[in-house]
């Protein structure tokens, strides 16, 4: 169902693909028809897609919030602005959405060992290709173990100086 499908009362789609995905499913409150996007001064880049096709504007009605979806094309099924929130008054064309952000993330969570092997392997790499880089690696490695050397020594020092003081107290 495209845009201009759409009518008051008609449910409405709003997926916001920010940190947490969420869905929120609404209402339509109203509609307003625009002019076309090749009269308007500043067309919105998310839906600059067909300069020649009417827009609207809709309100939807979110669990008693309006929600504004400005100058969205008519001619389409869904719609996403700058923020990455997609639009539409089509549940199909939503479950594609859906279904399509799901197979994106189950893509990346399979690449995610080798991207691991790549940062553990693509450091040695850089060590065998570039000697400064490896020798700064062998500087913060040799950093590192001096500075676990003076920690454990410190804890031994503190070990001994509550021992002393417990010797002193007893003898007290």
């Amino acid at each position: 169902m495209s845009f201009s499908s759409i009518a008051v009362g008609s449910p409405f789609y709003i997926l916001r693909r920010a940190d947490k995905p969420t869905l929120e499913v609404g209402v339509v409150k109203s509609k307003i028809d625009r002019q076309p996007y090749g009269t308007q001064a500043a067309i919105p880049l998310a839906f600059a897609n067909n300069n020649t096709s009417q827009n609207v504007s809709i309100v939807v009605d979110v669990n008693g919030k309006d929600v504004q979806v400005p100058d969205v094309p008519n001619n389409i099924e869904i719609a996403s602005d700058k923020d990455g929130c997609m639009y539409s008054g089509s549940r199909e064309a939503m479950l594609q959405a859906v279904d399509g952000m799901i197979q994106t993330s189950k893509q990346a969570l399979e690449q995610v060992d080798y991207h691991k092997s790549v940062l553990t392997e693509g450091e040695k790499m850089l060590e065998t290709l570039n000697p400064s880089y490896a020798e700064g690696k062998q500087q913060a490695r040799t950093i590192k173990q001096l500075e676990e050397r003076q920690a454990a020594t410190d804890k031994k020092l503190d070990d001994i100086l509550c021992a002393i003081k417990a010797m002193n107290s007893t003898k007290a």
